[in-house]
């Protein structure tokens, strides 16, 4: 029997006047071997948080995270992949990110309505924290595919609990590239991102650049969560000139890029994951049940299989000729 609950086939943004704000920035410093990227992604981690039904943590967490999936994807060629895990021991479980380097992304939190946001404790310093929520124990994990045989991976313990400080850490210890990253956001009672954005500036390999130390302490002492919480500008482009104010010198802008959320489930690829089960449990989930629902960890897409539609499943996968018995 089919379930009368429809396919969800909607994977990309419910908004599109927010992802037409959304977008990469990707330049250099000046005559200095500094790579510099804003990405704005409003849309993105709101329509995450949507899709997930995300408490403040839970949007709060997406936001960094799918920003720093993103700042990530731009390192190398337009067709890199990199999936993030930030894996903590508090409440959320642990924040998952694919981000590619053409601009798309999505994420889940693995419980998107648990833990608690902790006020700013500095007044200068609009930055709520997330160490509650994300937990003070775990690991760190990327893996970039770049379209090669074999893919790049690197693991580094939890530090902060602070999403995108880890990365950092991560970055600079694992990848070996100096690195300020900062990635915030804020959301309403009801978990719905308010604005979200990031900055990665980054010392080409080899170099060692002071303005890479002066972009840290900028991010420490809150100047990219200011911008967040007083209402992001327009472009990326506005983005570094509001952070920086020209401290960092001039900044030559090498391409940009819109940023989505986007989701390449499907009904063939829920299909796939089914046939994984094994002739057993198919054959029982077809007598017990007559009927199965996938739904994709990352953007809650449903697809429902009624009986035929296993046994056909079955059949490929096993080669089977007769009914399951």
């Amino acid at each position: 029997m089919r379930d009368d609950g429809a396919d969800d086939h909607d994977h990309g943004s419910d908004d599109d006047a927010d992802d037409a704000k959304d977008e990469i920035v990707r330049g250099v410093l000046a005559d200095l071997p500094v790579r510099v990227v804003a990405a704005l992604t409003t849309g993105v981690a709101r329509e995450a948080a949507r899709r997930h039904q995300a408490g403040p943590a839970g949007a709060v967490a997406l936001g960094r995270g799918l920003t720093a999936g993103l700042l990530l994807a731009t390192l190398t060629k337009d067709d890199e992949r990199v999936t993030l895990q930030v894996l903590g021991d508090g409440p959320l479980g642990g924040v998952t990110v694919d981000a590619h380097g053409s601009g798309t992304a999505r994420a889940y939190v693995k419980h998107p309505a648990g833990g608690a946001i902790a006020p700013a404790a500095d007044p200068r310093n609009p930055r709520s924290s997330l160490v509650a929520a994300v937990g003070r124990s775990g690991v760190v994990s990327v893996i970039r595919d770049v379209g090669l045989r074999e893919n790049f991976s690197g693991t580094t313990a939890i530090a902060s609990g602070e999403i995108d400080e880890d990365v950092e850490r991560y970055l600079t210890e694992s990848e070996q590239i100096e690195s300020a990253l900062a990635c915030d956001a804020t959301a309403d009672d009801g978990g719905r991102v308010v604005a979200s954005a990031g900055i990665l500036v980054q010392a080409l390999p080899g170099e060692a650049a002071i303005e890479v130390a002066l972009a840290r302490g900028l991010f420490a002492d809150g100047a990219l969560a200011r911008v967040v919480a007083g209402g992001l500008p327009p472009s990326g482009d506005d983005l570094l000139r509001a952070v920086f104010a020209g401290r960092l010198g001039a900044i030559r802008v090498l391409d940009r890029r819109p940023a989505r959320f986007f989701c390449p489930c499907s009904r063939e690829r829920a299909g796939v994951s089914l046939a994984m089960l094994g002739d057993a449990d198919l054959a029982d989930m077809i007598l017990d049940d007559g009927k199965a629902e996938v739904t994709c960890n990352f953007c809650r897409a449903r697809y429902n299989f009624d009986d035929a539609e296993l046994e056909r499943i079955r059949r490929r996968a096993t080669g089977a000729s007769g009914p399951p018995s």
